[in-house]
């Protein structure tokens, strides 16, 4: 997760009023949260690579002290619903909005801790670190859910179908090397197969364990068996998510550049299971990169894909680090052509 005091400047200006979003629950977790709209491109409509089309984006506030950080996300198989996790231990879930196929805001949303195997809220920041949050079957999110959390690296499950978010914390065998990056650039992105030639396998990239040659390890588990890979580095960016695409034949990660001088950027590549079963996946299939300068991006981490009639539709949720007087919690959906 970056983490910075600020931002080389301010993360742009909305395009649409406020608009309150309704709530409810019976657990006392529904939070406000307003949206506005907010485009991707600066300047006209923008150009995008071939293979995106821009299909809406949102920035999102709340008062609720607890709201922001959002590092991990994953979305209902038929688009409808959402779940992400904050870097503060904290589940956010929601209800997408549309109109005329297009994400126009959220609504139905709650915030709640992340409980630990014992069923209690544990808010040391060594144990509440949550960067990633994926399916664990086909039942997307009306299954269980796999968390990864970065300064002590492990991998959680939550029966959310059956307990909500007052779910308990299970743990699930990982690769001891997702504990050998760098602090705090350990496990960022996770995913598990629900389909295709690889059902059952878990996979995990880390944001700065580095091969020798500065490449990012990353892992495919499944029952004792574990094959490492390493992805090649697209200039100066790092993984911070990753979605495994319908069909499960495929993965798009999401990656963050920020090192200043330079403003933040976002890039997207996709790599085939063919590619994550060498040991060196090459560079995969750039589909897009850019940065704040010429698109309205913040610090991109979280990445989840869904479909519909027409295709893959990707969505994609920034950190903000809590730092809310320069970042923004943005949400950004695309078709993936």
């Amino acid at each position: 997760t970056m983490k910075y005091s600020r931002w080389v400047i301010g993360c742009c200006l909305s395009v649409a009023m406020l608009v309150p979003v309704p709530h409810a629950s019976a657990d006392n977790t529904a939070i406000s949260v307003s949206t506005s709209l907010r485009s991707f491109a600066r300047f006209g409509n923008g150009t995008l690579h071939s293979g995106l089309t821009f299909l809406g984006g949102l920035t999102l506030t709340s008062n609720n002290k607890d709201f922001g950080g959002f590092s991990g996300l994953e979305v209902s198989r038929d688009g409808k619903r959402f779940i992400s996790v904050s870097d503060r231990g904290h589940w956010l879930t929601g209800n997408f909005v549309y109109e005329d196929g297009r994400l126009k805001g959220i609504s139905d949303t709650n915030l709640a801790p992340i409980l630990n195997h014992k069923g209690r809220i544990d808010d040391r920041n060594s144990r509440s670190d949550a960067e990633a949050v994926a399916a664990w079957s086909s039942k997307g999110l009306k299954g269980k859910v796999v968390v990864g959390f970065e300064r002590r690296e492990r991998v959680e499950q939550f029966n959310i179908a059956k307990h909500g978010l007052k779910a308990k914390a299970k743990q699930v065998r990982s690769p001891k090397a997702l504990s050998q990056g760098q602090r705090n650039g350990e496990l960022e992105a996770l995913g598990r197969f629900a389909e295709g030639p690889l059902k059952g396998w878990l996979i995990a990239i880390s944001e700065r364990n580095h091969a020798k040659d500065d490449s990012l390890r990353g892992w495919l588990w499944r029952k004792g068996k574990t094959r490492e890979f390493h992805i090649p580095r697209h200039e100066d960016y790092l993984v911070t998510g990753l979605a495994i695409l319908p069909g499960g034949r495929e993965i798009i990660t999401v990656e963050r550049s920020f090192k200043p001088p330079v403003l933040v950027g976002m890039t997207l590549r996709r790599f085939s299971i063919e590619d994550l079963q060498k040991r060196n996946t090459g560079p995969g299939k750039l589909v897009f990169s850019g940065k704040l300068t010429s698109y309205q991006i913040d610090n991109m981490e979280g990445i989840a894909a869904h479909e519909d009639e027409r295709g893959t539709i990707i969505t994609v949720i920034s950190d903000d680090n809590f730092n809310k007087s320069v970042q923004s919690t943005v949400m950004f959906q695309f078709r993936l052509n």
